[in-house]
């Protein structure tokens, strides 16, 4: 059995398993694995607790979830019993380092670790406090010390593979990017013999990192040997053309030409003009122009940033306008792509500086060495000199800050990052760019396919701009593949893209990178950290089109404070938008990507492990609206599992309402994955719940496909109980809508599912749907006999709640079968008890149905009085639909007691909100107009007293 064996000071190995009653553990991430127990190394045998305790002390502190816990330790390949097996690690990781060194979380385990004695973690930090500051003998410093954490390769021998491919590639190029600033920052301080073996040393182990090799030929040229920096530049770029096929990069190029050139004479100073071309046929972005226009070329005003997602049109917008107002600028204008996000390497800032300077006159070997110096002198040579500078493709404040030419210019940034350091600290005012909206998303596809064929298939352009999610160059490749295909229908392109699967690889051009969506996506998500990406992959399983934050939470697994902080890393790249403080939502072609992602980097287990706890946090939800929506469907079957995280809690009616309004899509959507899934009970659960919230906002549709649904789900599953809630259910969607056959067909199988097992509390409801039928079939006999079932058996099993439904429906029957008196016995009878229970809405729907059985028995005044009740309690409850009765049954009254006008008054509203609903009483209540003369009455036509 593998344990943790403390080794003695000497090396030698200790003797067994024992508590050392360490107080401080160190762990070194950062070369080969190694443990450190108040300063004596230890050794784990076991390269599963090796993961756990590299899984744990990365997180140093923080809960780790058992999903990740699992990931780090057994990858794809976890074993039948996870809990157990990670329990057995933890025990033994306990008794090596202390009881109270690993703590039990309910979802997980916590290593009670300072950050700080963790390497890799110091590292990152010491790092980030580097990038903070500005000053570079502390910067200097500070990147010295983060560099001496360094040991090699990172997490070596930790036996984790997926923990290696998490955080290996993060790692080392925070390493390699550290070692280069620092370099950078030794160019003047330490002799350049010394930085040349250094880098000689570097380039040997990463070969084709082409940002060491120009830092090597800069440094051989500054130590007077020219003819090696030459050789290293020849060596590098043979080694490209065999390995890769290419050419070394931009900044490299210039610095070989600057070395061919040394012996010239300086560079003769003009204006810069260096603006990409013009974009041909520029479409829409009239308020953002309009802004533009708006902003002087220097003070405080002198920088702006234009953000916005992949694929927006942000370079588009800002060389557009830059060619604009081009004569303005009597300095120039100085344009630069950063790639920040992109195949090639980040443009440092002190290559970006050279380039600049050089193009002002500047000649190489008058540049200074340092970045700070550089940047001086970029702002003396643009001081007062109105210059137009365009940075394109920023990655972050740090990367644009030293180029700031300062007052009396105007510097336009692009950005795929919101760059809010940039604003918050330097004053830069933010243009966000959103997609197209429908007028200039079909402008854009006209400019290629041409009015004419868009003019011919408005269908089939309406959904492309869908399909396209509105993205300026997801409507371009759409409207080129269009024209390429001229042959082709748009209804043809359409179909193309319907598929999501394929949707990203047609719009590309496989010749072009700069125009495929799916890698410019990925350059935005390759720049996340670890934990990051895994929020952005899981989120493409939420079938909501935007979501809040509680929900994105529970399906990554993660608290409210870990959530908010990954989607607000999301927001800030461009990869979520956010358009409310507890609201976000996807592009739609960003889910496309995000649900590739999802199915190709995570396994099958992670994925229903994600879907489950987002089920149960929605249907926990559902059910605490329906304290306030319907109560009564809260019987003592609908049990629920324990949700993620605290459901969503509701002080008012009208919240629930706009909570249902907001999540509709992913609630429904989620009744279909659930029973996709096998997890009925989930399936038919959450299908019931809704069924409220169905009738309230007559969403008739949806509740019909959800009950189907979780009918199939619930009887190929042989789940008796969850038949008889789900055809029940469907029984009831269909009788809302007047389909009575369909309604007997489904609460028949109900009934037999009930009859088949033991029955549950929903029995009576089953009997009082089928009285419900039978009336609209007009069999009111039959109605009537299955409603008095419903009642007798409600009150022998006690169930108060279900009384009044069923005496509804028997003052119902008894109105088809002109039994009026005791019609409107019964419908007082379920008014009152609706009453007692606090249910107003159906207490003013069975006093609806006391004033039609008065109506029917000549009793007027009483049922005038009773309707005009009942109306007054629907009109203020807002419900709509109850008051479609009412109105029929007063307008039929007054038109028999002689009060024509005030009957069609009736009628008229009755008819008004049944074309709103789309309620299928349409027909009978036109009908009912019709009926009424349209001339005035004769003055012989005396009113009813």
């Amino acid at each position: 059995m593998p344990r943790c064996v403390p080794r003695a000071a000497s090396g030698g190995a200790g003797g067994g398993e024992r508590n050392l009653g360490a107080t401080t553990i160190d762990i070194r991430l950062l070369g080969p694995f190694q443990v450190l127990l108040d300063g004596s190394p230890v050794v784990l045998t076991s390269s599963r607790q090796r993961a756990l305790l590299a899984t744990l002390a990365l997180a140093a502190g923080r809960l780790v979830s058992i999903d990740a816990l699992a990931r780090g330790v057994w990858g794809e390949t976890p074993p039948a019993h996870i809990r157990g097996s990670l329990q057995t690690y933890v025990m033994r990781l306990r008794r090596l380092c202390g009881e109270d060194s690993v703590v039990t979380e309910p979802d997980g385990y916590r290593l009670v670790v300072d950050p700080s004695r963790v390497d890799a973690l110091r590292f990152l930090q010491t790092l980030d406090q580097a990038a903070a500051t500005t000053e570079p003998a502390q910067r200097r410093e500070l990147l010295t010390a983060a560099l001496g954490d360094w040991g090699g390769v990172p997490l070596e021998g930790v036996g984790s593979p997926t923990l290696a491919a998490e955080w290996g590639p993060l790692l080392t190029e925070r390493y390699l990017f550290a070692v280069e600033q620092r370099i950078d920052l030794d160019a003047g301080l330490v002799p350049d013999a010394r930085l040349v073996a250094e880098l000689t040393d570097l380039v040997a182990q990463h070969p084709l990192r082409e940002s060491l090799w120009e830092r090597l030929v800069r440094a051989l040229a500054r130590a007077g040997r020219r003819a090696e920096a030459l050789a290293r530049y020849a060596g590098l770029r043979a080694l490209l053309a065999d390995e890769l096929g290419v050419e070394p990069g931009e900044d490299l190029r210039r610095l070989h030409a600057e070395l061919l050139a040394a012996d010239a004479g300086p560079t003769v100073h003009t204006v810069p003009r260096q603006l990409p071309f013009d974009v041909a046929g520029f479409t829409g972005r009239g308020p953002e122009l309009a802004e533009l226009d708006r902003l002087p070329p220097g003070g405080a005003s002198g920088i702006v940033v234009i953000e916005g997602t992949a694929g927006v049109g942000k370079t588009s917008l800002a060389v557009h306008w830059s060619h604009r107002v081009r004569d303005r600028f009597t300095g120039g204008q100085l344009f630069l792509d950063l790639r920040g996000h992109s195949a090639d390497t980040p443009v440092t800032p002190g290559a970006a500086l050279a380039g600049f300077l050089r193009a002002l006159g500047v000649p190489p070997e008058s540049l200074p060495s340092t970045v700070e110096e550089r940047s001086a002198l970029l702002r003396s040579r643009l001081a007062g000199s109105r210059t137009l500078m365009l940075l394109d493709n920023a990655r972050d404040a740090d990367q644009v800050r030293p180029l700031l030419p300062g007052p009396g210019n105007l510097v336009v940034v692009t950005s795929r990052n919101q760059l809010r350091g940039l604003v918050a600290r330097d004053g830069a005012r933010r243009i966000a760019l959103r997609s197209f909206d429908d007028r200039d998303a079909t402008a854009l596809l006209a400019g290629s396919v041409g009015s004419q064929r868009l003019a011919a298939e408005p269908g089939a352009v309406a959904e492309l701009v869908e399909l396209c999610g509105r993205l300026p160059l997801a409507l371009a490749l759409a409207g080129e593949r269009a024209s390429r295909f001229s042959g082709v229908s748009l209804a043809g392109i359409v179909e193309e893209l319907r598929d999501q699967r394929l949707r990203l690889d047609t719009l590309r051009d496989p010749e072009d990178a700069g125009t495929d969506l799916r890698a410019a996506f990925s350059w935005s998500y390759k720049a996340l950290r670890p934990a990051a990406a895994r929020f952005f992959r899981l989120l493409g399983l939420h079938p909501g089109h935007g979501f809040t934050l509680s929900s994105a939470a529970a399906l990554a697994g993660a608290d409210l404070r870990e959530a908010r902080e990954l989607a607000d890393q999301l927001a800030a790249a461009h990869l979520l938008n956010q358009p409310g403080t507890d609201r976000y939502q996807f592009h739609d072609l960003l889910r496309v990507y995000a649900a590739e992602l999802v199915e190709s980097e995570t396994t099958a287990a992670e994925r229903a492990a994600a879907l489950r706890r987002l089920l149960d946090w929605y249907v926990a939800s559902v059910a605490e609206a329906n304290k306030l929506v319907r109560p009564d469907l809260l019987t003592e079957d609908i049990t629920l599992d324990p949700a993620p995280l605290p459901a969503v809690r509701f002080a008012q009616h009208e919240q629930t309402i706009a909570w249902y309004t907001t999540e509709r899509q992913a609630l429904t959507a989620l009744v279909g994955i659930a029973a996709g899934h096998g997890w009925t009970a989930h399936a038919w659960k959450l299908a019931w719940l809704l069924r409220g919230f169905f009738a309230e906002r007559h969403d008739r549709d949806d509740w019909i496909t959800t009950a189907r649904t979780a009918v199939a789900a619930t009887r190929d599953a042989g789940d008796n109980t969850g038949l008889q809630y789900s055809a029940n259910n469907l029984g009831s969607a269909y009788l809302r809508t007047l389909q009575p056959d369909k309604a007997l067909e489904a609460l028949e199988e109900a009934r037999a599912a009930s009859e088949a097992g033991d029955g549950t509390a929903l029995t009576v409801a089953i009997l009082s749907n089928l009285a419900g039928a039978y009336y609209v079939r007009a069999e009111y006999a039959e109605a009537e006999r299955h409603a008095l079932q419903a009642v007798h058996l409600a009150r022998d099993n006690g169930q108060r709640t279900f009384v009044p439904h069923a005496l509804l429906n028997v003052s119902a029957s008894r109105i088809g079968l002109r039994d009026y008196d005791h019609a409107a016995e019964a419908a007082q009878a379920a008014h009152e008890a609706f009453a007692d229970l606090g249910d107003r809405y159906h207490a003013a729907l069975a006093l609806g149905n006391v004033a039609e059985a008065l109506e029917g028995a000549g009793r007027y005044d009483e049922a005038e009085s009773a309707g005009l009740a009942a109306l007054a309690e629907l009109k203020e409850l807002n419900a709509d639909y109850g008051t479609i009765d009412v109105q029929i049954t007063l307008g039929r009254l007054k038109h028999r007691t002689g009060r024509a006008r005030d009957a069609s008054g009736h009628w008229a509203e009755a008819l008004t909100v049944s074309q709103r609903l789309g309620d299928p009483r349409v027909a009978e209540i036109q009908a009912l107009l019709a009926s009424v003369p349209t001339e005035n009455p004769s003055p012989g036509d005396a009113p009813y007293p």
